[in-house]
């Protein structure tokens, strides 16, 4: 319920709603004692007024914001129920500005700043790459793996394993010989009844060492075929070998394949989102930071400004592991007879840079988060005093 307003005091009035989102109001200090005759107004008014106000910082709305939420239940209209469009629009891009904004005259937040948005950008960019591989079709499991082999015309599987890269998406292989002379074009019908799309053969051919009967080394010319299946997101890359006509030694055939997922139509928009989101996140904490270190005794300033130091130092070479291969994604695509290219696969252990053990991105990416939640702990700001009093009535 709305009660009846008193006529507007003009030194009140003369504030809009404008000065009063833009920033503090600090000649305006709203208390129960000076205005004993405060107007009762709607409690999902100031409701409103106080959800918009969640788009500013913490540290404004606990010293500005109740003056604020007074100010502008003052100015309201009476019977007014809800915040007005502008003012909400209003109040919702000063708060966002405010969030963005560094503290002024320090210059070494703003590199800082920089550079936190870039490495959270990177991490964004990951982030997009594995909800985009989500949508890639699954490898086969060990019963699938053994199926395709004997589709391929070959016997018993030697070996079939999975692999992972540091550059794309993971992939499955299998090798066997097969029953008899490989058939290549018996094989390829084989896959298109069974509902794959196949592509045409390449002509292949190469030499196999081994020993004759004496145990003399000697090499067997190898002639064969190679040919791509595709079936419900998933390909499979098919090769099979013969031995050549009239061979010394008589060798039996052999055959291959790996299956690897197809890149969706989801990935590239993915990585663009999650890239963009990440720049704007790492400048929020890092602008959020700052204002945590300045409020910070100094003790506690110096220290959390060294970790932060220590850990975009950590992070510096995951990030340049990241950015690379969102290079590589956007340059290269779905590499042409191989998996699908992505970003998050840098963290996956294996040689990404030539120096180090193989887990150094996914290690370093570790210690750069616990150091960076160290130095938020140290930049806890000294003691504030409460917040004033919610509006009488």
């Amino acid at each position: 319920m709305t009660a009846a307003w008193p006529a507007p005091d003009p030194n009140t009035a003369a504030w809009s709603a404008d000065e009063i989102a833009a920033g503090p109001v600090d000649d305006l200090n709203v208390t129960d004692s000076d205005t004993p005759d405060w107007p009762t107004a709607d409690n999902r008014l100031e409701r409103g007024y106080r959800r918009l106000l969640l788009a500013y910082p913490r540290r404004h709305r606990r010293r500005h914001g109740t003056e604020v939420v007074t100010t502008l239940l003052e100015m309201a209209a009476p019977g007014q129920r809800r915040p007005r469009l502008g003012e909400a629009l209003h109040l919702i891009v000063s708060g966002l500005r405010l969030r963005f904004r560094l503290p002024a005259g320090r210059p070494l937040m703003a590199v800082a700043a920089l550079l936190t948005a870039l490495t959270v950008g990177g991490f964004g960019a990951a982030a997009g790459s594995w909800l985009g591989a989500r949508t890639f079709a699954d490898l086969p499991d060990e019963a699938g793996m053994a199926r395709l082999t004997q589709q391929a015309g070959g016997d018993d599987p030697i070996y079939f394993l999975y692999s992972s890269s540091s550059w794309t998406a993971d992939t499955a292989h299998s090798s066997s010989q097969a029953d008899g002379t490989w058939d290549a074009d018996q094989v390829r019908e084989r896959f298109a009844a069974d509902g794959w799309s196949v592509s045409g053969f390449t002509p292949i051919t190469g030499m196999s060492g081994t020993v004759d009967g004496s145990g003399s080394p000697v090499e067997v010319p190898l002639h064969g075929k190679r040919f791509t299946a595709e079936s419900s997101g998933l390909i499979v890359n098919v090769t099979g070998w013969n031995p050549a006509e009239n061979s010394a030694v008589d060798l039996p055939s052999h055959v291959s394949f790996y299956a690897m997922p197809k890149q969706t139509t989801v990935l590239l928009p993915l990585v663009v989102v999650g890239t963009a989101v990440g720049l704007l996140a790492g400048w929020l904490l890092a602008a959020a930071g700052a204002y945590r270190m300045t409020a910070a005794p100094p003790g506690r300033r110096h220290a959390a400004a060294a970790l932060c130091g220590a850990a975009l130092v950590a992070l510096a070479l995951p990030a340049v592991a990241l950015y690379g291969n969102v290079m590589r994604v956007f340059r290269d695509g779905n590499a042409k007879d191989g998996p699908p290219l992505t970003v998050h696969s840098a963290f996956t252990p294996g040689e990404y840079y030539p120096f180090g053990p193989q887990w150094l991105v996914l290690g370093l990416t570790v210690a750069g988060l616990v150091v960076a939640v160290a130095a938020t702990l140290a930049a806890r700001p000294a003691e504030q005093p409460p917040q004033p009093t919610v509006v009488p009535g």
